[in-house]
């Protein structure tokens, strides 16, 4: 879809005949097209019903240019754009970074010398399908987490800068590669953030869980060469937001087994599914911001250490 062009909304009959004429099911579709999604569906009438209103996203989006080897296969125009809610993408497929960047002449940065980031992507896939919404949110609390240690950069894992290393000469601003370098940190790190949430809202977390929490945490951060305690002061800010009573009584909580989705009640999730990261996370740290440090007793007092 070029940037130029509109996109198409359509009501719930136009979507069954498209399904029908894709030889898709409905599912599939909403699944591939964002737009297509039930929220963004038009009024019924009595009959198939589609708008093409000038293009504009239905919720704060943005357009990032596909893998162009991708389009080929497809048969598809090399310049098309994908909705998402990240400024940038990762092709599985063709190992590729994707982005809405045109910096040092190149919309995309090759993966093939960091297996480590697309097999990062592969493990966040996972887990937003396994937690739902709160597990996207939780993905953009700790990406914002890694964009406090890449502000400050004393406590920036050395790995960063090595896998900084390893791509292209050119390859443009610091606040392009950031996300690229910390993907596999931040997807381990949203994975730890998930374990304290289901815990907490199943009634089952205390003071002892988040003193043994930040405890392995602390482990975790060293294992990464960071400082540890300059390191962990970022998570009493996260704490305090995740910090309230579990779910109140005949309120379903996150469900047992394989597929153990967190609810949608996250203090940040208010918002619809498809806002951007920036928006989901209750934190304020972005990449490039001015680093500004925690109170130190922020992580005591949360979690019951003072």
């Amino acid at each position: 879809m070029p940037v130029q062009s509109t996109e198409v909304y359509l009501n719930a009959s136009a979507l069954e005949r498209l399904a029908t004429l894709s030889g898709s099911s409905v599912s599939v579709l909403q699944r591939a097209l964002p737009h297509l999604q039930g929220h963004h569906l038009l009024d019924d009438g009595p009959g198939p019903r589609w708008q093409w209103p000038q293009w504009r996203p239905r919720a704060p989006l943005f357009l990032v240019r596909a893998c162009d080897l991708c389009a080929e296969a497809r048969r598809r125009p090399s310049e098309v754009y994908l909705v998402s809610v990240t400024r940038w993408r990762v092709c599985v497929r063709h190992r590729r970074w994707l982005d809405n960047l045109r910096e040092a002449g190149s919309t995309w940065l090759s993966l093939a010398e960091l297996p480590e980031v697309v097999q990062a992507h592969r493990q966040r896939l996972v887990l937003e399908r396994r937690l739902g919404a709160g597990g996207r949110a939780l993905f953009a609390d700790a990406l914002h987490l890694a964009a406090f240690w890449w502000n400050v950069r004393a406590l920036s894992p050395p790995v960063w800068a090595a896998r900084r290393g390893k791509l292209p000469g050119l390859v443009g601003s610091d606040l392009r590669i950031a996300p690229l370098v910390s993907y596999p940190e931040t997807v381990h790190l949203a994975g730890l953030l998930a374990a304290r949430e289901r815990g907490r809202m199943r009634g089952t977390w205390s003071a002892d869980a988040d003193r043994a929490w930040l405890g392995q945490t602390g482990g975790l951060l060293e294992e990464w060469g960071m400082p540890a305690l300059p390191a962990l002061l970022v998570f009493g800010l996260w704490m305090q937001h995740h910090s309230g009573p579990p779910l109140p009584l005949g309120k379903a909580g996150p469900a047992q087994g394989r597929w153990r989705r967190l609810p949608a009640s996250l203090p940040h999730t208010a918002a619809p599914a498809e806002r951007h990261l920036e928006e989901l996370s209750c934190l304020p740290w972005r990449f490039g911001d001015e680093p500004q440090m925690p109170d130190a007793t922020q992580v005591w007092s949360v979690s019951g250490q003072a």
